[in-house]
């Protein structure tokens, strides 16, 4: 499942929540971020060093994850789109 920005800030703001930090500032002291970073974070607008936002994500026990985006090959888009020369 693939979520905006927007949806993984807010989701970072109620774990924030959830965990009793009532302020940015409180998780910024404790992960050593800057709270404009986390202000960021939350609002999904984040482009600063990836270490700060795993630091905040392990604060908070929840973690990012990569996949493999499937890219058509050559093969691929022949068959979709075949030339006019193999009528």
């Amino acid at each position: 499942m693939s979520y905006s920005a927007e949806q993984r800030g807010e989701q970072i703001r109620a774990r924030r929540k959830a965990l009793g930090y009532k302020t940015q500032q409180a998780l910024a002291d404790e992960t050593g971020v800057l709270r404009k970073r986390v202000n960021e974070m939350e609002n999904g607008r984040y482009t600063g060093r990836i270490t700060d936002l795993y630091r905040v994500l392990a604060t908070l026990g929840l973690e990012i994850s990569f996949e493999v985006i499937s890219r058509p090959t050559l093969d691929d888009l022949s068959t979709l789109f075949p030339s006019e020369d193999d009528d």
